[in-house]
């Protein structure tokens, strides 16, 4: 079989889940990482035959593709802020707007920071921030202590050197104060699931995605009064937000006249970032 053949076979049972592009970007993923072949050299090497080793790997990567998990979760492994890092099911995927969040926080001065992360996932956030803060000192919180293994991997990978905490963020006792929070936390509601892809339902953690329906902004007012008592002074928080809950979250704001807020978009033009500063 050569790689041409494989790809042919890959789209042939692939076109069903994914668009063309889709496809075409997974083949280049298994590619680089399986032949080590520049992603510039791939359709220069359609001929090459694969070897029952690397056969294997392919055809392996086909079958776990044919039951819609996710690529990443297949190498596991993803690129965020040119970093790499390490994935599996323990951890949601880092996503591109989570990417626009750190690009935001670091036009800020924040280096020299105490900054925490909570809900830390694979660390993709904290560890994107220390590798580029190096002076900050970044603390990275999870209830998953599955998701914090990952994250400490991550950490090493990245020679980045990160405070892990492992904790419930409504449980959590500390007398530390932090100039920073970050937190993507969960604001997917459980009546929102039908939306989803059978991808993510299936196979990333519905701890680090869903939220009841019942008090769906529950992380969100949490955080912002737990920042009353753990706040430096002109502390800041940053989060990731549904965009259909902007009222919500404006009331929690409407109740306290200690903050400063500044709903911001993303590449796509959705209210996606808060950004609150403490003015006590």
């Amino acid at each position: 079989m050569t790689l041409q053949d494989f790809k042919l076979k890959m789209i042939s049972e692939l076109s069903s889940i994914y668009e063309m592009d889709e496809l075409n970007s997974i083949f280049n993923l298994l590619s680089e990482d399986y032949l080590k072949i520049p992603r510039s050299k791939i359709l220069l090497a359609n001929e090459i035959n694969l070897y029952k080793s690397n056969q294997s790997l392919f055809l392996s990567a086909l079958e776990r593709l044919k039951t819609h998990e996710p690529i990443q979760y297949v190498l596991g492994k993803t690129n965020f802020m040119d970093l790499e890092f390490k994935v599996n099911s323990s951890v949601l995927i880092p996503r591109p707007e989570t990417e626009e969040l750190v690009r935001l926080m670091l036009k800020e001065d924040l280096d020299g920071k105490e900054i925490l992360d909570i809900g830390t996932g694979s660390g993709c956030i904290a560890i994107s921030l220390a590798k580029n803060l190096p002076n900050a000192k970044v603390t990275a919180l999870d209830i998953s202590i599955d998701a914090l293994e990952v994250a400490k991997e991550n950490a090493k990978l990245n020679n980045v050197s990160i405070e892990f905490i492992h904790a419930d963020i409504f449980e959590y006792q500390s007398h530390k104060k932090y100039d920073i929070i970050v937190s993507n936390p969960p604001y997917v509601t459980e009546s929102e699931k039908t939306l989803m892809k059978k991808n993510v339902l299936d196979f990333e953690p519905d701890l680090a995605l869903f939220v009841d329906d019942s008090y769906p902004l529950i992380y969100y007012e949490f955080i912002i009064n737990f920042s009353k008592n753990h706040f430096n002074q002109n502390g800041q928080i940053f989060f990731e937000i549904n965009e259909n809950k902007r009222k919500g979250i404006e009331n929690i704001l409407d109740e306290n006249d200690q903050y400063k807020s500044d709903f911001l978009h993303d590449s796509y033009k959705k209210t996606r970032f808060l950004k609150i500063r403490f003015l006590k």
